[in-house]
């Protein structure tokens, strides 16, 4: 048995791209679909995807036939990747340019930096870590992970915790939700008297508002499909004593006037606000601009509205010069994490081609 990993980041693949195959579902505890088809795939003998706003990866353990167990690896990856293009309803869509696939221990090696948040937009940043957590849930409750991959997860777990441990990687603050803020700060000095808008009540969401917070903003205003999700966000800052207003999801367009900033971070499948919208706003406020920031993968905002005097938009592949910026501290914590990584996969890898080699002796 042997484990491959098939798929592309915001390293290898535009957001144009990246947002034709993601898995849309918030929380894959709720549609097992995806994990349930991946079990189908020939020559995948067990499987896990994971689907954030920057990568679209599948990890999978294929079973080698002996002498041909390189042909076995090829065919299995080929099959990984007309999985995705069926899957999505884009056959006819050529990315092979933007797949990675890695085999063996370069799998193990890429895993495990992803695990350890070395392989994302922002360096260090806490939330992957989760993401890759639900993802294991969601594929042990789809029943597409098996011994290998279970214990191959877990160990990617105890490698990150690790360099959380060992490292200072995560010790400022430096995520895409943070990133957001601060460029909301460039384009407005002063964000006090802003009207800002919250479109979604979601994890990312969550931490733009600890950082709105932090810059001691009182007020805003959220909008979102589920009355449930904001009363829950609303009890979780009630202690900050802050001014959360409520707006209706279908009356987003009859309020886009009064907002200077927004941000959308939601798991809709779908533009929520298109161009028509924006040039109804924009003449309501006599050209006064407005600033979007759409950090949602598949977007939420029509890109089209570039074609808007003074709208501006912004989404998730825009915040990488920000983050280069901010990630100077961390390169010295970050060569830390890499040799921790190494010595896990290392250490991971003989014991994984020990366990093969006695498994075949015992055939």
């Amino acid at each position: 048995m042997s484990i491959v990993v098939v798929g592309m980041s915001h390293k290898t693949a535009p957001l144009s791209i990246r947002e034709k195959i993601c898995f849309s579902s918030g929380s894959f505890g709720q549609d097992l679909k995806p994990f349930e088809e991946l079990r189908k795939v020939q020559g995948v003998e067990e499987g896990l995807i994971l689907s954030t706003c920057n990568r679209v990866e599948i990890c999978a353990a294929i079973k080698d036939s002996g002498k041909d167990h390189g042909q076995d690896r090829a065919r299995a990856i080929q099959n990984l990747s007309n999985f995705l293009k069926n899957y999505h309803e884009c056959p006819h869509l050529d990315f092979s340019s933007y797949l990675y696939c890695h085999e063996g221990k370069e799998a193990i090696h890429h895993t495990f930096r992803v695990a350890s948040s070395l392989d994302s937009l922002v360096v260090g940043e806490p939330q992957i870590l989760g993401q890759v957590k639900e993802a294991y849930r969601a594929s042990q409750q789809a029943r597409a992970l098996g011994p290998m991959l279970h214990r191959f997860f877990n160990r990617a777990f105890f490698v990150a915790k690790r360099v959380r441990t060992e490292t200072e990687i995560g010790s400022q603050s430096i995520s895409v939700g943070s990133v957001a803020v601060q460029l909301c700060q460039k384009i407005f000095k002063e964000l006090m008297n802003k009207n800002i808008l919250l479109i979604g009540a979601g994890e990312m969401v969550e931490v733009i508002l600890e950082h709105l917070i932090q810059k001691k903003i009182q007020s805003f205003y959220i909008a979102n499909r589920s009355q449930e999700s904001v009363l829950q966000l609303q009890k979780r800052f009630k202690h900050h004593n802050i001014l959360v207003h409520t707006v209706p999801f279908h009356e987003l367009g009859q309020w886009l006037f009064k907002m200077d900033v927004v941000l959308a971070s939601t798991r809709c499948p779908q533009f929520i606000l298109t161009q028509s919208m924006m040039e109804k706003a924009i003449q309501q406020r006599r050209q006064h601009p407005i600033f979007f920031i759409d950090i949602s993968v598949p977007r939420n905002i029509d890109p089209s509205i570039h074609n808007v005097d003074n709208v501006y938009l912004y989404n998730i592949d825009d915040l990488q010069s920000i983050v280069k910026e901010n990630m100077k501290y961390r390169e010295q914590e970050a060569l830390k994490a890499e040799q921790i990584v190494q010595e896990e996969v290392d250490k991971f890898y003989e014991k994984m081609r020990h366990r093969n080699t006695w498994q075949s002796a015992c055939a």
